[in-house]
């Protein structure tokens, strides 16, 4: 089993990465670039560093996504989850963190991003570019991204970033093979007009439904949000917005959603396996949704200060005590 695994690594699938069922797992949530943090949950798990790479005798770690970007070290983190994954001590997955990186990084003939962010984005991209020595090392960690897979399947468990959907996984899969992301992909998914773009989102950012141009719903911040967030677990037919509403941060209404801006979807069934994803940024709510449901996202970059893992050990239903957190500290 150990020798196939190590193959499988090598072979760069980029879709969907599929081992043999492995029983030593830990998921680890949205990293956002917290190094301190990061360091501090792998030596609650009893990791250590040597040899010049984090790991573990019997367990190998599990980055589910969004470990890049927010935090001020996105550089150390990528130099520790690239050195886990290619010395075979963990995997990683691509959030849409990750593939705004790959996007802002990734050029056009003229010298512009391919990926066209928001002016607050763009500052983000800009201050992460300063971290790297030069252009050359950054585009070598971006080399790099381009070849992490969007979905893995442990077979008894399976990480996802934000949506695991059998029909978006068959798009992706179908359409990258065993190739890496490349320019003409890359400007494919930021164009956001074809199934597979629509699959690659839907995979790093959930489901999200529109809201009716007649409803107004603000944040905290009063401005306007125009779609939100869904439970992708279970059918929203006859739900309330509110009660199908998840990892939002503005409040919804509770009168039923209007069956015409539903849009279809594969809901994730109780009978599939477990699942740990990221991206929702829940904080101090729960973390483990269903029996087979678990988000890892507790927010390390906001208010709630906490990072995540879920220490699996080949158990079919979740259990609470095996969720290991690491707060970041607060000098003042």
């Amino acid at each position: 089993m150990f020798s196939k695994v190590v193959g499988l690594l090598k072979s760069s699938l980029i879709a969907s990465e599929q081992v043999d069922s492995y029983s030593q797992l830990d998921f680890i949530g949205d990293v956002h670039a917290h190094y301190n943090e990061l360091v501090g949950l792998l030596k609650k798990m009893d990791y250590e560093y040597s040899n010049g790479v984090w790991q573990h005798p019997q367990k190998k770690a599990v980055f589910v996504g969004d470990f890049v970007n927010r935090g001020p070290s996105t550089l150390k983190v990528l130099e520790l989850v690239k050195s886990m994954v290619e010395n075979n001590k963990g995997y990683a997955l691509l959030g849409n963190h990750e593939l705004n990186l790959i996007g802002y990084f990734t050029l056009r003939k003229n010298g512009s991003p391919i990926a066209k962010l928001t002016p607050t984005h763009q500052a983000q991209m800009e201050q992460i570019k300063y971290q790297f020595e030069n252009e050359e090392e950054l585009q070598r960690y971006i080399k790099w991204l381009k070849k992490l897979p969007f979905f893995i399947d442990f077979g008894s468990t399976r990480a996802v970033h934000a949506y695991w959907g059998k029909s978006n996984k068959a798009v992706v899969d179908s359409t990258l093979a065993t190739n890496e992301l490349d320019k003409k992909l890359i400007k494919e998914i930021f164009k956001e007009n074809s199934e597979f773009s629509k699959s690659v989102w839907q995979t790093t950012k959930g489901i999200e439904i529109n809201l009716p141009k007649d409803l107004i719903v603000k944040d905290s911040k009063n401005i306007r949000r125009t779609n939100f967030r869904i439970k992708w677990w279970e059918d929203p037919k006859d739900k309330t917005f509110r009660t199908i509403g998840f990892g939002n941060r503005f409040q919804l209404p509770k009168y039923t959603i209007p069956k015409e801006i539903i849009l279809p979807f594969d809901v994730y069934s109780p009978k599939e396996p477990i699942v740990f994803f990221g991206h929702y940024c829940l904080g101090n709510d729960p973390l483990i949704i269903m029996d087979n449901i678990c988000c890892l996202d507790s927010c390390v970059a906001g208010n709630s200060r906490k990072l995540t893992a879920y220490r699996w050990t080949g158990e079919k239903k979740l259990n609470p005590e095996h969720l290991v957190q690491f707060v970041k500290q607060i000098i003042v």
